[in-house]
């Protein structure tokens, strides 16, 4: 997405030119963004202001070479919850 404008009020203007996504962006304290134009629902976004990267979300079924395993305590804790990380949850 790329910063296209902005209001007088110092909301900005975003739009990605693949689908045509247009939304305000206002950031914090006061965060708020509001859609203008849908665009491609199924889309991935990912934009760039002054150091901040925005960007998608790389998901694995299995963990990458050399992750440490995580410990049978944290597992436990995940699988009382309803997490099923393993997928050995009964």
């Amino acid at each position: 997405m790329f910063l296209t404008g902005r209001t007088e009020s110092g909301t900005e203007e975003w739009q990605c030119p693949e689908c045509g996504r247009r939304m305000f962006m206002r950031w914090p304290p006061n965060f708020e963004s509001l859609v203008l134009d849908e665009g491609d629902p199924s889309a991935l976004h990912a934009g760039a202001k002054g150091g901040a990267l925005m960007g998608g979300v790389n998901v694995a079924s299995e963990p990458a070479a050399g992750m440490p395993e995580m410990p049978e305590m944290e597992q436990q804790w995940l699988r009382r919850n309803g997490i099923d990380w393993d997928g050995l949850a009964s």
